[in-house]
């Protein structure tokens, strides 16, 4: 069980919450956050529709507030994904509360899908400048990384690619 975990910022993708949980625990390798956070070490990191949200909820901190839907519906681009698959939404779901998420891509057709997925994590340079001023920190925003819109929802200005790359060399 961890003994804190980051307080979730409106639109914040889950990955970035688990990086802001990396950067403030002080573990020096992923393996050892993965296995703070999910039990497992062997985790494949996912960006849009992650796995093992059960296993997270039950290692944060019995003071946290954080549920699986909470996560799910706010935080993972679940809801974009899955609007129009009303046989397959809760399978996906299911899928992403389990530590197995291998079917994930493939029933949410993503794995088929004709448009083209991001590359690379996306930014806004207006919400970076307001998420400093208000939290002092830069966080993921979860509705910049849809694929196919390519401006901020808020701002209307243009997104960026960053240097993450979304699927990387490193699965972890």
């Amino acid at each position: 069980m961890m003994l804190f975990f980051p307080t979730p910022y409106p639109d914040e993708l889950l990955f970035s919450l688990c990086s802001r949980y990396f950067v403030r625990s002080g573990n020096i390798s992923y393996k050892g956050t993965l296995d703070d956070l999910f039990s497992n070490r062997s985790l494949t990191a996912s960006i849009s529709l992650p796995s093992g949200i059960d296993s997270l909820i039950k290692n944060l901190p019995p003071y946290s507030k954080v549920n699986d839907e909470q996560l799910i519906h706010q935080h993972t681009l679940y809801l974009f994904h899955t609007a129009f698959l009303y046989e397959q939404a809760d399978s996906i779901y299911q899928a992403m509360c389990s530590d197995d998420g291998k079917g994930i891509y493939v029933q949410s057709g993503l794995n088929a899908s004709g448009v083209p997925q991001n590359e690379f994590l996306r930014y806004c340079n207006q919400c970076n400048k307001e998420d400093m001023e208000t939290y002092g920190e830069l966080y993921w925003h979860r509705s910049h990384q849809l694929s196919g819109v390519n401006c901020c929802l808020m701002h209307f200005t243009p997104l960026y690619d960053s240097s993450i790359k979304v699927v990387g060399s490193n699965k972890h």
